[in-house]
């Protein structure tokens, strides 16, 4: 539901807060997870919106839920959902592989208003 420049997200049936947003101007399903220091995505969605890495760009350790891997740092000029918008998001990308859908952490919400959870759905502000 868009509410000016607030946006609440419905927990889904397993509690997780999943919205469509635009990174770089393309649509981009993902998950808020306020546990991920950085907008986490994988490397086809990093090429869909633009962001190109090389092999030597994978340079950082990085611990997700499945294990230990290598990431490459990268920004989002403009990452939106409803009227919200912030710009030179930092983030990280992995391997295919290694994340399956795209993960919006703190290094996004930190820069809102403020976000918390009311009556089961999420509540963002700018």
């Amino acid at each position: 539901m868009l509410l000016g420049r607030k946006v609440k997200i419905a927990a889904d049936e397993f509690g997780h807060f999943n919205a469509d947003f635009r990174l770089n101007g393309r649509n981009v399903d993902a998950m808020i997870d306020t546990g991920a220091t950085l907008v986490a995505m994988n490397a086809s969605t990093a090429r869909r919106i633009g962001i190109r890495t090389m092999p030597a760009d994978f340079k950082y350790r990085v611990k997700t839920a499945n294990g230990e891997t290598r990431a490459a740092g990268a920004t989002i000029d403009r990452l939106q959902i409803g009227r919200i918008t912030v710009e030179n998001v930092e983030a990280m990308v992995l391997d295919d592989h290694a994340l399956e859908g795209t993960l919006i952490g703190v290094s996004f919400l930190k820069r809102l208003a403020k976000y918390q959870v009311e009556n089961g759905a999420l509540l963002l502000v700018q």
